[in-house]
């Protein structure tokens, strides 16, 4: 069952710009494909996958002057290798752009909460004034009152400069200008997966690509060694091509090592953040709870405002503290099924 904790349905909005362009709106899938297509990034990758091609080419045209089997295998290689390497230069943008769309929605949240912080902060000293001057609260009440306005203003510049810095780092990442002003429609939630290790191990086994091009060198380093194996070859050249295989092997199972161990780290990850988001949802329940019976007990008279204070403050932490462990979850679990090689589900 999809349980949601917090939701924003295109509530994220830029400001637009001074001639009154109409900010677009941005899916999570919208938002990957633009970068793709447009980003810096993509396009870096793209030049260097044209110069593989056009080195590749270049073997091929020395291939019919020089024929060889192995200059004509690395030259495939390192055509593959480069293929491979734009793939995973797609694939790594496309978990930057999850991860910067998270952090804009992240930090939206932030400031919203930051501003109502702010604006019970104002009431409350608004209230403490009302109250000193009537004699019923302390200079002490007073001070601490506008302290915490202050404070609470300090929280909001702090929430705005970073959402700043989240939208621009968004716009880069999309090829866009950096003050580009954007909607997002996409929903910061919650929502536990059903996760198996053991199918996750087994599909970044069998779909990584840099196990794939691992695979593949030790394929060349062997199909090298059976050509260079022989009373026509030179003993040096032959013991060089049985190292250059062992290599490979040994590269081979040092990045499956370090697979498995990337996907059980991200696996921990997105664990620990299912187990840890019910606790900050109580932490932020019993947050207002105290609030609410602190009011009732400032109101009457029982406690002072640096109580109140204290109480609001708490609930404001416990809030901000689950918006944080809904974006960290949200996160890992992005890493967990970039590293399985798995389709988010």
């Amino acid at each position: 069952m999809r349980r949601f904790i917090l939701v924003i349905l295109a509530v994220v909005v830029a400001a637009c710009t001074a001639s009154g362009e109409e900010a677009p709106l941005f899916t999570m899938e919208e938002a990957v494909a633009i970068a793709q297509r447009d980003s810096i990034a993509a396009a870096l990758a793209d030049l260097t996958l044209e110069e593989a091609r056009l080195a590749y080419m270049e073997v091929q045209a020395n291939l019919i002057l020089r024929p060889s089997v192995i200059a004509q295998q690395q030259g495939e290689d390192a055509w593959e290798a480069a293929q491979a390497a734009r793939q995973l230069a797609e694939l790594d943008l496309a978990l930057q752009v999850e991860q910067a769309y998270y952090d804009v929605l992240r930090t939206d949240l932030s400031i919203d909460l930051a501003k109502r912080a702010l604006e019970q902060a104002e009431a409350q000293l608004e209230s403490t004034q009302v109250r000193h001057g009537l004699g019923m609260v302390s200079d002490v009440d007073l001070l601490a009152a506008q302290s915490q306005v202050a404070t609470a203003q300090l929280e909001v510049n702090r929430a705005e400069a970073s959402g700043a810095t989240a939208r621009m780092r968004f716009n880069r990442l999309l090829g866009r200008e950096l003050d580009a002003p954007f909607r997002l429609v996409d929903e910061f939630a919650y929502e536990p997966v059903d996760m198996s290790l053991e199918e996750a191990l087994t599909a970044a086994l069998n779909t990584r690509i840099e196990l794939k091009r691992a695979r593949a060198a030790v394929a060349l380093r062997e199909k090298e060694l059976m050509v260079n194996d022989n009373e026509y070859t030179p003993s040096l050249t032959i013991a060089k091509s049985r190292l250059a295989l062992e290599r490979a092997e040994a590269e081979l199972r040092e990045r499956e090592i370090d697979i498995i161990l990337e996907v059980r780290q991200n696996y921990q990850a997105v664990r620990e953040g299912q187990e840890r988001i019910p606790i900050l949802e109580t932490n932020l329940a019993r947050a207002q709870e105290t609030l609410r019976i602190t009011g009732i007990r400032y109101e009457a008279g029982v406690i002072t405002a640096i109580d109140l204070i204290d109480a609001q403050r708490a609930a404001f932490q416990a809030e901000l503290q689950l918006i944080q462990g809904i974006f960290d979850y949200n996160i890992a679990l992005a890493r967990f099924y970039r590293s399985a090689g798995l389709e988010p589900r």
